[in-house]
């Protein structure tokens, strides 16, 4: 049986990323070089049998209870509240011993399912009522997260979810009309909806007069990877993650370390192995139009594609200060249980719509 190049390079990109991200967070961590092996082997295999499992389970049947999976995602949502282990003042995971998960990453991929369950049973025919149904319940299954606090993420959730009703064939009148809204009742959001700490995260981005305590993460991030150059600092040479100077650098600002070590040319290689991904990724969605018209396949592989990529590009443009800083994960190089499994089951279902369209 002959090799599907596309999948074989989707596949390879994807672990060069895996392993450059391990390689990356051994960096930062500096325990031992047994710590890198198993980490590394740790994230492969997770990825592998996550990936595997959702690639062979039956794709119409899970599709069947999307809207039971959206809702049981939900309710983990709100449990976090009562059950939850706060970390910096928020309450956004839930410790089950052996892992700790954020449910609200999850949501990216509840609501997909969902709202291709919805839509299928129409046809994928959007009508004024079911536009502003599912507009409303996107944003209604926002809030509970942007409560916690996690204003990045809860944004971050509807943002995708916009790109996911574009991709089903959404009016672009609904999404004016949603922006205009936003624009009017801003004030009041901004006035009664957001806690200090999230008001300070905006007015960290649009002002220029911040104080040092408030711009710290960001401006050590630029420092990071301003200090990168061409050629970058050198393996286990950064001096940013030596002295602590950048916080939450095996998570969300991983990117700068590896930047700071690497230079322009790793960014470069971490860039072309993205291309490959999204390109070798989209040559199973060329053709819409399959047996009966079904659509499910192709509108969810899409959108898993594109959320992966764009949560790649969110977070680059993040730690180099030109979009709010919103806590958005690298996929598959952020240390993280949750993201890696998210991601992991986006790609399965990304195999397995493939699969399916040619079926």
């Amino acid at each position: 049986m002959l090799i599907n190049i596309n999948n074989f390079l989707l596949a390879l990109s994807l672990f060069f990323i895996v392993v450059i991200g391990s390689i990356t967070v051994y960096s930062v961590t500096s325990i031992d070089l047994n710590y890198f092996f198993r980490f590394l082997t740790i994230s492969v295999f997770s990825i592998i049998l996550v990936s595997t499992f959702f690639y062979f389970v039956n794709f119409n049947r899970i599709i069947s209870i999307g809207w039971i999976i959206f809702l049981l995602n939900i309710l983990l949502i709100i449990s976090v509240e009562f059950f939850g282990k706060e970390i910096n003042g928020s309450k956004r995971w839930l410790d089950f011993g052996f892992l700790s998960l954020q449910p609200s990453e999850f949501l990216k991929i509840t609501f997909a399912i969902f709202v291709i369950q919805y839509l299928r049973y129409f046809d994928f025919k959007f009508t004024v009522i079911r536009s502003v149904l599912l507009l409303a319940i996107l944003v209604a299954s926002a809030l509970p997260i942007i409560i916690q606090p996690d204003l990045g993420t809860g944004i971050v959730f509807i943002a995708f979810g916009l790109l996911l009703l574009f991709i089903c064939g959404l009016k672009f009148k609904y999404f004016f009309i949603l922006a205009l809204s936003f624009l009017v009742l801003s004030p009041v959001i901004y006035s009664y909806g957001l806690s200090d700490y999230q008001k300070g995260r905006i007015l960290n981005w649009f002002s220029s007069e911040d104080t040092l305590a408030e711009s710290w993460n960001i401006l050590q991030s630029k420092i990071s990877i301003g200090s990168g150059e061409l050629l970058g600092e050198g393996f286990l040479g950064s001096k940013q993650n030596e002295f602590n100077f950048l916080p939450e650098a095996d998570t969300d600002f991983i990117f700068s370390i590896y930047a700071e070590q690497f230079g322009f040319l790793g960014v470069a290689l971490i860039l072309i192995l993205l291309g490959i991904f999204i390109f070798s990724g989209l040559s199973g969605f060329r053709q819409k139009n399959i047996l009966a018209d079904d659509y499910s396949a192709y509108y969810l592989g899409i959108y898993f594609l594109l959320v992966i990529t764009f949560s790649f590009l969110i977070n680059i443009f993040m730690v180099s200060g030109l979009i709010p800083v919103v806590g958005l994960p690298l996929p598959f190089f952020t240390k993280g249980g949750s993201s890696l499994l998210c991601f992991s089951i986006m790609l399965g279902f990304i195999f397995s719509a493939k699969t399916y369209l040619k079926t």
